[in-house]
């Protein structure tokens, strides 16, 4: 799933690996452990040695929605809540085992800081990234955004079920099986 994220491109990954590695410590998260929970300020960040992560809300009839996914060799945590010291908007969950370089949030703003241009980049990066994903909503349809999807990540289906991604889709399980139906006999 390394292309799981798009805007990953945009940022020097190796940078903040190395920044993690160097000031942090290696954690193990189990499937189905938190990393982050809603509602919390973020008190660490993360790059993720191994493993998959999916960021997830509750909706008002108290169900789990699939905001989006933090694959291999990709960041882990909510910028804004570790930046901004502010009450984290979604849960972080492991899908997987996971192993995570994990430093604390307040080494990664004192870093940040010192580096305005490095935070302001990250944060336009990632509001891109945002305007994009609210966009293809509107833009594309399901089978649309599943096939985008299955273009920049072909082994998805091996880190997240097809009920994740289906929240992720914003569609039922019901809709993605007809969509895999249709495109598997052309239905």
């Amino acid at each position: 799933m390394a292309n799981f994220n798009p805007y990953m491109e945009n940022i020097d990954i190796d940078f903040w690996r190395d920044l993690c590695q160097g000031e942090g410590v290696l954690r193990r998260y189990a499937k189905g452990d938190f990393f982050l929970r809603a509602g919390e300020v973020a008190r660490h960040f993360g790059f993720i040695q191994s493993g998959c992560f999916k960021y997830t809300v509750t909706d008002s009839a108290d169900e789990e929605r699939i905001t989006g996914f933090a694959p291999c060799h990709n960041l882990a945590g909510d910028f804004y809540s570790a930046v901004r010291r502010a009450p984290a908007l979604n849960n972080l969950i492991a899908t997987t085992n996971a192993e995570v370089w994990v430093i604390d949030s307040g080494k990664v703003r004192l870093w940040l800081d010192t580096h305005p241009d490095i935070k302001s980049s990250f944060a336009e990066v990632m509001f891109r990234m945002a305007h994009e994903r609210y966009l293809s909503l509107y833009r594309e349809t399901p089978k649309e955004r599943y096939l985008e999807l299955l273009r920049r990540c072909p082994y998805i289906l091996q880190q997240v079920t097809l009920r994740e991604l289906a929240s992720y889709l914003q569609i039922t399980p019901t809709h993605l099986s007809r969509i895999r139906k249709e495109l598997l006999y052309g239905k």
